[in-house]
């Protein structure tokens, strides 16, 4: 009796240390994921210059063939990290946690003004949709597909400021695309601010 008891005692220890090294290394590993996951879109991107959906920004014919139909439902993409994401919108905040938010009270691309996105940089239990935002810079195109019409930004400049700078949503006199994100990574600490220009549309 006493001897089955330390026989079982012993293989719930195993179990536990089993538990235990599983656990450290999903938090070692899961950070690690992300950048995994940016190497492989970039690979999957590569025929199509980051850019998966038929763009002004490249009218090369081989590769548009390639690429997709504008899409009907909202999306952010920033071929630079071969992101293409939904855009969800409505006034939850808990929205922010599928992906892509526009945040509610900023402007939308056919109103002009200050569109303004967010996105978790990373979380273990939600999409880390803006883990390699800090990957883009100043002359980096950002593409918005909204009500089936395509919106072409440059940008100019980005940022880190304190999560008090609600300054970052308010309206412009130009359009203006402002995506961010907490910074630095595993932190809530400050916000990464990209901001963008809206391109002047090319003449025929």
């Amino acid at each position: 009796m006493v001897k089955e008891r330390k026989i079982r005692l012993k293989h719930f220890n195993w179990l536990l240390v089993f538990i235990i090294l599983a656990i450290n290394l999903y938090v070692l590993v899961s950070p690690l994921l992300p950048q995994i996951d940016l190497w492989r879109r970039k690979q999957e991107a590569a025929a199509v210059a980051g850019l998966p959906y038929k763009t002004n920004l490249d009218s090369s014919s081989k590769k548009d063939d390639m690429r997709a139909e504008i899409p009907s439902d909202n999306r952010l993409v920033i071929p630079k990290l071969a992101l293409d994401e939904h855009i969800y919108t409505g006034s939850s905040p808990y929205l922010v946690n599928k992906g892509v938010w526009a945040r509610p009270n900023t402007s939308t691309p056919p109103k002009d003004s200050n569109t303004v996105l967010v996105g978790h940089r990373f979380t273990y239990g939600g999409p880390a949709t803006f883990y390699s935002l800090d990957k883009v810079a100043v002359g980096d195109k950002l593409v918005l597909y909204w009500q089936g019409k395509e919106y072409d930004y440059t940008v100019t400049s980005t940022k880190v400021v304190a999560p008090t700078a609600i300054e970052v949503e308010e309206p412009t006199k130009q359009p203006q695309l402002t995506v961010y994100t907490c910074t630095p990574i595993w932190s809530a600490k400050d916000r990464l601010v990209v901001v963008a220009k809206l391109d002047e549309p090319s003449q025929p």
